[in-house]
């Protein structure tokens, strides 16, 4: 049953896009397109100029980075069980399998998302510093979780 996991989890990986590295990168894209809407929305509206403390990228950043998770899961587990779908012909494939791989496979995505960009933040823009790094990654598996 872990083989035809894993096998389902690659072919979700890779049904996004033909490359699997194009898939990921859109993944990221995606995911840096909406930080940049979003920081260009709140500094036009003045919001930028509230007392956070802290990175005011990075707060945009982890709402982000939660909501993406979240919604490409549901988007995922909703379309991964396909009772009449071409994988769910072979004899140990079933809807279970099919919907942990979409979920297994979208949390992939979005960590390597939330990993490649906040390693490019801290390179290029400034060094960071997470005081909670469990807490930070609870907080995306609880999204992931309840995107479920």
């Amino acid at each position: 049953m872990t083989e035809v996991t894993y096998h389902s989890i690659v072919r979700n990986l890779r049904s996004g896009h033909r490359n699997a590295v194009v898939g990921l990168a859109l993944t990221t894209l995606q995911s840096l397109v909406m930080v940049g809407v979003f920081l260009l929305m709140f500094t036009l509206l003045g919001v930028r100029t509230a007392p956070i403390r802290g990175d005011f990228l990075l707060f945009i950043m982890s709402g982000i980075f939660l909501y993406m998770t979240h919604t490409k899961t549901v988007a995922a587990v909703a379309g991964g069980g396909n009772p009449l779908g071409a994988m769910m012909l072979h004899a140990p494939m079933n809807t279970l399998i099919s919907i942990a791989a979409s979920a297994v496979s979208t949390l992939y995505q979005q960590i390597f998302s939330i990993t490649v960009i906040l390693s490019f933040y801290h390179v290029v823009v400034t060094p960071i510093t997470i005081h909670d790094p469990v807490g930070a990654l609870g907080l995306v598996l609880l999204a992931w979780f309840f995107g479920i």
